[in-house]
Formats: C-alpha cells, structure tokens, sequence
C-alpha cells in the first residue's frame, strides 16, 4: 500500500432528481492499480527499494510500487433509480472556453486521495479538484508520478457538466481521459532540463510529456 492512503477522503457528486452519483476515492483507485498491475519501474536505486524492512527479511517488490492506476471514477444510481449508467465515446469536448470565463467560483476543494514518496526517491500522488461556478461544475483527477532521474508519468481525467435551464433534466456529463509519460533520458535528449527535483509541481512538464492515450466520453443513461 502507499505510504499514506487517505481511505476516509473523497469526492462525491449526487444529481438529486435522477440519482446520478460519482464519486472518487482512494480504494476504488487502488483497486484499479492492482488490476492494471503494472511491472515494476527499474531504476538505479532498486536495489535499495526492494527491501522495505531489515534486509534480512528479504521483502522483494516484485509488484508496481509506484501505484500507477488506470481508475477515472467511481458511478452509480441511487437506489429506486431504475437506470443504468455507461461511459459512450463521442466527438463531444469539454467547453474550455466557458471554464475560463471568469465566473465567481462558489466551491472549490482539493482532496488528495493517496501518496507515496517512492522511499524519498520522487512522488506518486492521487488528487482530485473539484470547482463549481454557476454555469457548470470541473473537476480534475491527477495521478501524478515522478521517479527521480528515470520516469515521469501524468494521468488526468477532467469531468464537467454545465447546468441547463431545467433543473430537473439528466445531466450532461462529459469525461476526458488523457495520458502522458516519458522517461527523463527522453526530455534530456530533447534539451529539457533532467533535475526531476525542478518538477515538484505537474503543471510544469504537463506539455512536455508526449500522450500515450486519449478518450472523450459521455455519460449515457439506460432505462
């Protein structure tokens, strides 16, 4: 498990008349890392991260210890709902326009999910960020992951959904998931700077890193 698992953290968002529910959390996420089950990132100081006790004891970490998950959300209908709910691809794009508005931001919080500092040898971090203005509501889910000297790795699913005039109609949500990845052999090689300590913040590096996978979706509700 990561160093710090905040397992009674999370996000949830509730669409009272039709019982639409997302929600965000850490085991769902670590549930995900455990299917994708990743091999393990090999880096110089391996020998080092594979004994997490005495070195007697002989723990090996044959598994993906930077935590890497796949997960983009948890979903749900509240029960005497009679619906169902999947993720449709579509053509359909979240209005980054009308985020950038500058509209009042009547909430904002940031729950960080889960985090490990890879025996102080870089980050893996879980956050979600959710803001709501009065037109719409954003949210941001980051797996953020930096292995000093050999890897950074980005994962981030936004979700949005603007408010119609009907208050009572289902939501329109949209999901775009995009990852990023590239060893810092790589971006050296391209003349970006290799100190990955210079990357404590994402937002930095965020288009640096080349996309390895992209998807928009639409939340579709079946009766």
């Amino acid at each position: 498990m990561p160093e710090m698992v905040f397992g009674e953290s999370s996000l949830s968002l509730l669409h009272i008349s039709s019982g639409i529910k997302l929600h965000f959390n850490a085991l769902d996420a670590l549930r995900g890392w455990k299917q994708e089950s990743l091999p393990p990132v090999e880096v110089p100081a391996a020998a080092k991260w594979k004994f997490r006790s005495k070195p007697s004891e002989q723990v090996i970490l044959d598994y993906d210890y930077t935590f890497t998950t796949p997960y983009c959300g948890s979903e749900m209908i509240e029960p005497n709902y009679e619906k169902g709910l999947h993720w449709q691809d579509t053509d359909e794009r979240i209005d980054l326009a009308a985020l950038s508005s500058r509209e009042p931001i009547l909430f904002y919080d940031e729950v960080v999910l889960y985090e490990d500092e890879l025996a102080d040898n870089g980050v893996s971090l879980l956050t979600v960020k959710v803001r709501v203005m009065p037109s719409c509501w954003f949210l941001l889910l980051r797996y953020w992951l930096r292995v000093d000297g050999v890897l950074m790795r980005l994962r981030d699913t936004r979700v949005y959904c603007a408010f119609g005039s009907n208050g009572n109609a289902e939501p329109v949500v949209l999901r775009e998931s995009c990852w990023r990845e590239a060893t810092i052999q790589s971006l050296s090689a391209q003349g970006i700077p290799s100190d990955s300590a210079a990357y404590g913040d994402p937002n930095l590096i965020v288009h640096k890193l080349p996309i390895i996978m992209q998807k928009n979706q639409r939340l579709e509700i079946s009766r």
